[in-house]
């Protein structure tokens, strides 16, 4: 590294991280580049790499310092590293640009280990009275009703608004062990977030009340549905992508298996076998299976770390069909195992399911035809039993 850290790290690549007009000298950035390489490469602290880097003489042949080089306060790589990461991967790869062809890192074929693990939203988990309550007074505040100004001469629907959604923040106080008062509750909250829409489409250019007035329409659709009388209702099943938290509207309900659901995000984790480094990415929606995450992960690693990869070890979640034909697409060979069903003869695979013709037909060659009843008055299901079914 002493042959080469000289061109590797240069102060003249990362000055505009700098304001050279205020503030007191910085440490050299190309001495805090070095360091951050070595402390990686021996997985230490930040203490221990500032002591190294005055008593090991390794370091300090490495980076051409004097071996009574004074060091410095640990705290400085941690705010080196924010700097970096406030200015984006641009300035923290450049010093490495000379990687490429010719240079002195150069791209390899690399087989990578990937899976997910969970973590836990900010958000408090909302029922879908409170999450429309609440999304109404997020909205009605942006709108600015907050302000004294805003609130004279309303019409009198506007001021019952703003006395039961701005001004307090509270439930109804109704019986929630009655089904019919909770209806009723539901039908005014919809009511009265179809009005607060109504008053939001008055700033439909501003950027933030679109993202809220679309947050309150997602839940209106994602928890809410009609019955034949076309009164609003608590919709049955769950939305894929259902909102579960105003305080953090980017948290999901995700599982890990069927016995392991959580609240809140995934955050994928990618290492080379053997390897102490981990490529992880931010916290994405805690729904969905694991094996979305895996092109973009791929395309991640290649483009912020400049490997190819040539091999990627997953679980079953990531041997979907659709991974494997991306996969192949991208040159990539997928390890993952094949899904077994627990019972291959009745298995969904072993149905030839025609969608737009609405039949399926079972191993044993016989065919049905979907009878689908409206939509209000649900759905249903035909059961025929074929010979060696049972």
């Amino acid at each position: 590294m002493a042959t080469v850290s000289n061109v590797l790290f240069r102060d003249d690549d990362l000055k505009e991280l700098y304001d050279p007009g205020n503030g007191r000298p910085s440490l050299p950035p190309s001495i805090l580049s070095g360091v951050l390489l070595l402390q990686f490469h021996d997985d230490v602290s930040d203490e221990e790499a500032v002591q190294r880097l005055q008593f090991d003489l390794r370091w300090q042949v490495a980076l051409h310092l004097p071996t009574d080089y004074p060091g410095f306060d640990p705290t400085s790589l941690g705010n080196f590293r924010a700097r970096l990461a406030e200015h984006g991967q641009e300035a923290t790869l450049r010093p490495f640009r000379r990687g490429g062809p010719g240079g002195w890192f150069h791209p390899r074929p690399v087989t990578l280990l990937t899976d997910t693990t969970r973590t836990t939203g900010a958000g408090a988990v909302q029922d879908t009275y409170t999450l429309l309550r609440k999304c109404m007074r997020k909205l009605l505040k942006q709108l600015g009703y907050a302000a004294a100004g805003k609130r004279r001469g309303l019409a009198p629907g506007t001021e019952r608004l703003l006395a039961t959604y701005l001004d307090q923040d509270r439930k109804a106080k109704i019986d929630w062990s009655d089904p019919h008062q909770r209806a009723e509750q539901l039908k005014v909250l919809f009511q009265d977030a179809e009005a607060v829409l109504d008053l939001a489409a008055e700033q439909a250019d501003d950027g933030a009340v679109q993202a809220i007035g679309w947050l309150l329409v997602k839940i209106m659709g994602d928890d809410i549905e009609q019955d034949e009388h076309g009164n609003p209702q608590i919709a049955q099943g769950t939305a894929p992508d259902r909102i579960i938290s105003i305080t953090d509207p980017e948290m999901r309900h995700g599982h890990k298996s069927q016995a392991q659901r959580f609240n809140g995000f995934k955050v994928s984790v990618t290492t080379e076998p053997n390897q102490r480094d981990d490529r992880g990415r931010p916290g994405h929606h805690g729904g969905g299976s694991d094996g979305q995450e895996l092109m973009p992960t791929i395309e991640r690693v290649e483009q912020h770390t400049g490997v190819t990869v040539e091999q990627m070890l997953g679980d079953g979640a990531y041997g979907s069909g659709a991974n494997r034909a991306a996969c192949a697409a991208h040159n990539v060979d997928l390890l993952a195992p094949v899904r077994q069903p627990a019972d291959p003869v009745v298995d969904k695979s072993a149905f030839q399911i025609d969608l737009a013709q609405q039949t399926a037909t079972c191993p044993q060659g016989t065919r049905l035809s979907a009878n689908l009843a409206p939509a209000s008055t649900g759905t249903h299901t035909a059961i025929h039993l074929c010979a060696g079914d049972v």
